[in-house]
């Protein structure tokens, strides 16, 4: 293992990364790269950082991504499994990312966002706070996902305002996503489009 890394409950964290590991629970086999900040306070003025950031196994974090406390709003900041965040990529307060989503470099994701799973955002993407990102979306690189915009599972959106242009056929048949299990995807995000 290189000298810059060591090992901390099952993870690999470069000595640079900055943890606040009384505020997480975690899983194993994590790894945090040079400069990764993970527990910092909310960004999100007059209102305080409560709770704690829930991650699950095996999620890469790159250089200098961040992950921002939750607020009373959910009281946690949580992050799944097999998720890669490509550098400086970040996740605002109170979100929820799903299992395998990637966040390609740069991208913001601003508080108490809801990312479904297998879904990729691509370079210099930005997303408004409280949206909800569909099951096996790919939003394309410089794209701004605005406060109305709807990204529905299984399909590209691409283009400021940006708009779903064609269903996700390549991450569809990837991930062995029939029709059926597009469809209930959908029910269930229009069950989180409404809390």
């Amino acid at each position: 293992m290189n000298e810059d890394y060591k090992i901390i409950e099952g993870n690999k964290v470069h000595k640079t990364a900055i943890i606040n590991w009384k505020k997480l629970v975690i899983g194993k086999g994590n790894i945090f790269g040079p400069y990764s900040i993970i527990g910092t306070e909310a960004q999100w003025p007059g209102n305080k950082s409560f709770g704690e950031i829930i991650i699950g196994s095996n999620n890469h974090f790159r250089e200098f991504t961040t992950v921002h406390l939750p607020t009373k709003k959910r009281g946690e900041t949580k992050i799944g499994d097999k998720c890669y965040f490509m550098t400086m990529s970040h996740i605002g307060h109170d979100c929820v990312i799903e299992n395998s989503v990637t966040l390609s470099n740069n991208v913001n994701v601003a508080g108490n966002t809801y990312i479904m799973k297998s879904s990729i955002l691509g370079l210099n993407a930005i997303i408004h706070q409280d949206q909800v990102i569909g099951s096996y979306a790919m939003i394309a690189m410089g794209t701004n996902i605005g406060k109305n915009v709807i990204v529905k599972p299984g399909y590209v959106y691409t283009g400021n305002p940006p708009r779903g242009i064609i269903k996700n056929n390549i991450g569809l048949k990837r991930n062995n996503i029939t029709d059926d299990k597009l469809k209930k995807e959908t029910i269930r995000f229009n069950k989180l489009k409404k809390k």
